[in-house]
């Protein structure tokens, strides 16, 4: 991988589509349903993004996982705090995957315990790099937005859409 992979406009737009299932609503409006899934889990959890994070943890879901920028639609929030979690940094410029953060995401997914991964920049397209390097199993949650929450379960067809948005961003 380079230093970095510039997404195309032509990708991002197909990231306006839900990776997975969508469950439609706002924030707290999607906690039953988010609630009722996650219940039935039975690998890692990841939440990409700070509202989905918050949800997560407001439901008494803990993460193996949160990959977060501190922002929600690009205003800061409230700094998502895991108990006992192991912090990692990263950084991760708009548009982007970084070399930086695709180790660091990758390196969270192998931990065996909890991660609170801190990206300086902006985590939208980390999900990605979730898709690839995810055990098999795991379920990544992450917000769409204005839309609500997408569940996607790890499994090998995830596994090869991730890759594939990844190397046609790469292939510029």
């Amino acid at each position: 991988m380079n230093d970095e992979i510039v997404v195309p406009d032509h990708i991002r737009k197909l990231l306006k589509k839900p990776l997975g299932l969508l469950i439609p609503g706002p924030p707290g409006a999607t906690r039953s349903e988010v609630e009722k899934i996650v219940g039935r889990r039975t690998g890692k959890l990841v939440a990409v993004g700070d509202a989905v994070a918050k949800e997560l943890l407001a439901i008494g879901a803990r993460p193996d996982v949160c990959i977060v920028d501190g922002r929600i639609e690009r205003r800061p929030v409230e700094r998502i705090e895991v108990q006992g979690a192991k912090e990692l940094v990263c950084r991760n410029r708009p548009g982007t995957i970084s070399a930086e953060a695709y180790r660091a995401v990758r390196d969270s997914l192998s931990m065996n315990c909890p991660v609170v991964l801190r990206v300086e920049g902006e985590e939208d397209l980390l999900g990605l790099v979730v898709m690839v390097e995810a055990p098999t199993g795991t379920l990544m949650l992450y917000g769409q937005p204005r839309a609500g929450v997408v569940v996607v379960q790890i499994d090998e067809e995830a596994k090869m859409r991730g890759r594939s948005l990844i190397e046609a961003s790469s292939q510029r």
